[in-house]
């Protein structure tokens, strides 16, 4: 848990902290962070995970009020069952789950809805958590 929590949460603390410094130079700037779907949910098996990615969450929302007020824009991207070597090392059976879409999501999906939060098209949007999961029910 305590490697879950300094890679997922500890280490999105201190890049905030840093890029906020930063950006508050410019008095611009949009932060991007990765949550997950089990974030929002919970899943069984998966608490230090699904409370870690919740974390971020908070982090987001709280982040976002805190800068907006120097125009710096605090979003996530959360994630379903994307086709990574991540999912792919999850025990079969382990996470059950129903897409939409009936596909795994890509990187590239992700990257997009990224892109999106730190381009100027997502200017007025600020603490806001973006579900990138093709419909999944977990």
């Amino acid at each position: 848990m305590e490697e879950t929590y300094a890679t997922n949460v500890f280490a999105v603390v201190n890049l905030t902290q840093i890029a906020a410094k930063l950006m508050m130079r410019q008095k611009s700037g949009s932060i991007v962070n990765i949550a997950s779907i089990v974030g929002e949910l919970g899943n069984r098996g998966q608490a230090a995970y699904a409370s870690s990615k919740g974390a971020v969450i908070a982090l987001t929302k709280t982040a976002s009020k805190e800068l907006a007020e120097h125009d710096i824009r605090v979003n996530a991207v959360a994630p379903g069952m994307i086709d990574t070597d991540m999912l792919r090392s999850v025990p079969e059976g382990s996470t059950q789950f129903n897409i939409g879409m009936k596909r795994l999501g890509t990187p590239e999906d992700i990257a997009n809805a990224c892109l999106f939060f730190a381009s100027d098209l997502s200017s007025y949007i600020t603490g806001q958590v973006l579900i990138v999961s093709g419909g999944a029910i977990i």
